[in-house]
């Protein structure tokens, strides 16, 4: 599991808005949600690869940011 720091503007239910990215991928497991403001952090993985790198997480982050109307401001791993 790769740890995910996120910083957004818009999302209005932070937690729900990343268990649904597990929702939308059937590979992408989360665990550890933190919500602190526009801050949330996380874990995450791709079950089924055990050599998950942070820009396939990246890819679909961002992907689902896009689809949501999210506004990411930062992303760290």
């Amino acid at each position: 599991m790769i740890q995910v720091n996120l910083e957004t503007e818009n999302v209005n239910n932070a937690e729900e808005w990343v268990n649904e990215i597990a929702n939308v991928y059937a590979d992408m497991e989360i665990s550890d949600v933190n919500v602190s403001g526009n801050k949330i952090s996380f874990k995450a993985g791709l079950s089924g690869m055990d050599d998950t790198t942070s820009d396939d997480i990246k890819l679909k982050i961002d992907e689902y940011a896009t689809m949501s109307d999210t506004q990411l401001k930062n992303i760290s791993f």
